[in-house]
């Protein structure tokens, strides 16, 4: 440390280094373990639920839905944010550019997320967000590896409460991400019945095993349907997967939004089409909103244009199979 005393020939400022931020992150970081093992010592009679309830927190704060506290306004949330980002890089307290700074850049992060983002949103685009403060600000976190860096901060964020998941409503028939009894991981699971009491019957749609599970130890799953045009193609009719009387959206076993893959050029093989427009936009199926959206959340659109572009190939997956096992007992409904 530098002492406060004025010195009588000032020294000229020096901009802190990476590589000394890096090196305060580390000795922060050894901190935090120490203080983590101690608190592990402290909550060792926690039980299984308590434990699975964390673990819930932290996969929803990497693939969930994410928003601001609800009980926190700008001000406060700008000082929570500014503290977080102090915490992964000291130097920004020495900052010359204010708007470089810790507390301008938290500033602009919070004003940015609420022009930008339509609560909520996933991890992703609030990393979006915060990369767009720093390249505006002309700044990055980490010289090294920026990335990493913003990543660390909205972890950081979620750990701290700043960012949460929103409060969700568990409705039968819903896909849900449950502990397992048997390993006390996280698997994807399908709503059964609603026994109250905040208990639910779920049915883990990889083992087709029944199971009771507390509200704490289920987490809803994002059932946004990323298939441009689908929903304005609403009818009534039988699904192609589950066979259930339901209003169905037209799936693209090409998605739209890789067709500039292909216009014009080479289909996936085994498709049997021309690379027009017209075959693009109307090579599909016709499924239910529940399928539809189960569909999406196997793997990313370009993996369905390559390995999932026809109803068997998706039918024959395991995963789909044990779903429409499931699906295709239950009663018809919208």
């Amino acid at each position: 440390h530098i002492g406060i005393r004025r010195l009588a020939c000032p020294l000229p400022f020096v901009r802190p280094s990476a590589c000394w931020c890096r090196a305060r992150q580390g000795e922060s970081m050894v901190k935090s373990s120490a203080k983590v093992a101690a608190l592990r010592v402290e909550s060792a009679g926690h039980t299984k639920a308590s434990a699975a309830k964390a673990a819930g927190e932290a996969a929803t704060a990497e693939g969930g839905p994410l928003e601001f506290r609800a009980d926190a306004d700008a001000e406060e949330l700008e000082k929570l944010v500014a503290r977080v980002l102090r915490a992964q890089c000291p130097s920004l307290q020495f900052e010359e550019d204010l708007m470089a700074g810790a507390a301008g850049l938290a500033g602009s992060f919070v004003a940015y997320a609420a022009e930008k983002i339509t609560f909520p949103k996933k991890a992703a685009a609030w990393r979006q967000v915060l990369d767009e403060v720093l390249a505006d600000a002309g700044t990055v976190l980490d010289d090294d590896d920026n990335a990493d860096a913003v990543r660390s901060v909205m972890d950081e964020l979620c750990r701290k409460g700043v960012l949460t998941a929103p409060k969700a409503t568990i409705e039968e028939g819903a896909i849900v991400l449950a502990v397992l009894v048997e390993d006390d991981e996280w698997h994807e699971a399908v709503v059964q019945k609603d026994l109250g009491g905040g208990r639910f019957r779920l049915i883990f749609l990889e083992y087709s095993k029944p199971q009771e599970t507390a509200v704490s130890d289920i987490r809803p799953v994002d059932m946004i349907v990323d298939d441009e045009g689908s929903e304005e193609q609403l009818q009534e009719g039988r699904c192609d997967m589950c066979q259930r009387q339901k209003l169905l959206t037209f799936h693209h076993l090409i998605p739209k939004d890789v067709h500039a893959t292909y216009l014009k050029k080479r289909l996936p093989p085994g498709i049997d089409g021309e690379p027009t427009k017209l075959f693009l936009n109307s090579y599909g199926t016709m499924v239910c909103r529940q399928c539809h959206a189960f569909i999406h959340r196997l793997v990313p659109n370009p993996e369905l244009a390559k390995d999932f572009n026809t109803l068997q190939k998706i039918l024959d997956n395991p995963k789909v199979q044990s779903w429409v096992q499931w699906a295709g007992q239950q009663n018809s409904g919208r």
